[in-house]
């Protein structure tokens, strides 16, 4: 992103840029001697260009060493884009992040307990049907059951004590019983109790679903960062890798030089030590490479060792207009933060449902009416058959006189949930407020960076440039060129950092607002 200087700020850095241009000429006039050949160096390698961090680097890994075959290299899944957007990585993640598949569970389990409180206002019907046969085996009778008579001298037992000796003692007796029938139940009025219980399970529901949404926009956050950690970590390495490129064309420079026997051979030396250090940082940037392409994968749901490219668009060229986010003042991202931020009306939700469940607990002890109906038919013959039918209807009410002081500790507890859940609600507000504020400063001074890393690199390029003239014209030492190149290098890597520091600030705020995930 270009800064826009004032008039005065503008003059003066292009009359530095003209100056150190002007220096550069005059030394090379004053030290080419009239009627003598100018002492005129090789010309060094020109100044660095980095392209876009779409694709990995095709150097082995480690690239100096001893290479680690099948370390480095990763595979392809199956169904995703090997070169992927942010949005698409946004998007397999929320397929693939097993937080969420538990996320989506506990608001099934929620939703659950819902049904379970809403079943207490609803009638309860019951129909029964019965077939039973009964079998019992009658005693015999006893010897005072009849009277006996003397006839002709013997003694004879009564007729009528016989035949009912005779009946009672005439073997088992079996007995079949058919019945259906269906009785309803219906609670009338209990003061709201289960009412309340409802809403404090449909609260409890929505502060389910509303953690879920906020687990979505932290996977979003994940992948969004470990997106552009991945980026920058190949951005870092195209910049070692040119960085050795660099320092190995002035160590052939010097190589030059000496044969020409314009240079000492104490200059290879000191040509040799920065390029060792350079392929040392470019071993590091490609194992920092590696580790943040492995996150990558990781923050997706998918394998470590997936091989997905983030797509990159952005240059680092300091004359190129990086888009960022608008930035608001804090009230508006606080307001926005409350208004938007899921975990803020989860913790709402969760206040609301425990004030519910402290009225279900207060009316603990308050009386219950309900009705209750039955109509059904059985038999009444030993059979099964004759069957007769039966109905009844009433109303009962009950009245809770003592519960061992049951109600008192229920409700004694839900007051201390209101309070735990009153508390929540004031920390989540307050851990807003400090998200925000955090990024919204931290999105202003990356920005701000970027904006002081494009004057930067500008300057170091001029600087370069005119190192390189003075060289050429030998009026400047090797040490003083390999310092602004040095600074080149750096202002690159200052550029590199800053820019997905500031996509990281953009995402960061997004997430503290409540936004990110959205589009």
């Amino acid at each position: 992103m270009r800064t826009r200087h004032s008039r005065p700020a503008r003059g003066l850095y292009l009359s530095a840029c003209g100056l150190a241009l002007l220096l550069a000429f005059t030394l090379s006039s004053a030290h080419a001697q009239p009627g003598a050949p100018a002492v005129r160096q090789p010309t060094p390698y020109p100044l660095p260009s980095i392209g876009p961090a779409s694709e990995p680097t095709a150097l082995p890994y480690p690239a100096y060493g001893t290479p680690a075959p099948g370390v480095g290299a990763g595979t392809p899944a199956p169904g995703v884009p090997q070169r992927i957007t942010i949005k698409q990585a946004i998007a397999v993640g929320y397929a693939l992040a097993p937080a969420l598949a538990s996320a989506r569970a506990d608001v099934g389990v929620a939703a659950a307990e819902v049904r379970l409180e809403r079943a207490g206002l609803l009638p309860s019907v019951s129909g029964t049907a019965s077939i039973s046969r009964s079998h019992e085996q009658q005693a015999g009778a006893s010897s005072g059951s009849g009277s006996l008579t003397s006839r002709a001298g013997t003694l004879q037992p009564d007729a009528l004590a016989t035949s009912a000796a005779s009946s009672i003692s005439s073997g088992p007796i079996s007995v079949t019983s058919n019945s259906v029938g269906l009785s309803i139940a219906q609670l009338i009025y209990d003061g709201g109790k289960v009412a309340a219980s409802v809403r404090a399970a449909q609260r409890n529901e929505t502060s389910f679903a509303d953690i879920y949404r906020r687990d979505l926009q932290t996977v979003a956050f994940n992948v969004a960062t470990a997106y552009y950690n991945y980026l920058e970590a190949q951005r870092t390495t195209a910049v070692d890798v040119e960085i050795v490129r660099e320092n190995q064309v002035q160590e052939d420079l010097i190589s030059a030089q000496i044969r020409a026997g314009t240079a000492a051979r104490v200059d290879l030396a000191t040509a040799q030590l920065p390029t060792a250090q350079a392929r040392l940082a470019v071993v590091k940037a490609q194992g920092a490479e590696l580790a943040a392409q492995a996150a990558f994968a990781n923050a997706m749901g998918l394998n470590a060792n997936t091989n997905v490219q983030p797509i990159d668009d952005t240059s680092i060229a300091p004359s190129t207009q990086i888009t960022t986010i608008p930035i608001p003042t804090y009230a508006q991202a606080e307001a926005r933060g409350i208004a938007l931020r899921p975990d803020y009306d989860a913790s709402l939700q969760s206040l609301q449902s425990a004030q519910y469940s402290l009225r279900a607990a207060r009316l603990g002890l308050f009386p219950t009416l309900s009705a209750s109906a039955q109509a059904g038919t059985a038999s009444t013959d030993t059979s099964g058959g004759s069957f007769r039918n039966s109905s009844s209807i009433g109303l009962a009410l009950s009245i809770p006189l003592y519960d061992q002081g049951l109600t008192a500790a229920n409700t004694a507890q839900a007051q201390a949930n209101v309070d735990k859940a009153a508390a929540g609600l004031q920390n989540t507000k307050l851990g807003i407020q400090l998200n925000v504020k955090q990024a919204l400063t931290n999105l202003v001074s990356a920005k701000a960076a970027l904006d002081q890393t494009s004057i930067e690199l500008n300057t170091a390029e001029l600087v370069l440039r005119a190192t390189q003239a003075q060289y050429r014209a030998g009026v400047t030492t090797l040490p003083l060129l390999l310092n602004a190149q040095v600074q080149l290098t750096q202002a690159l890597t200052d550029r590199v950092t800053s820019i997905y520091n500031l996509r990281l600030a953009e995402q960061q705020y997004l997430y503290a607002s409540g936004e990110i995930g959205q589009t």
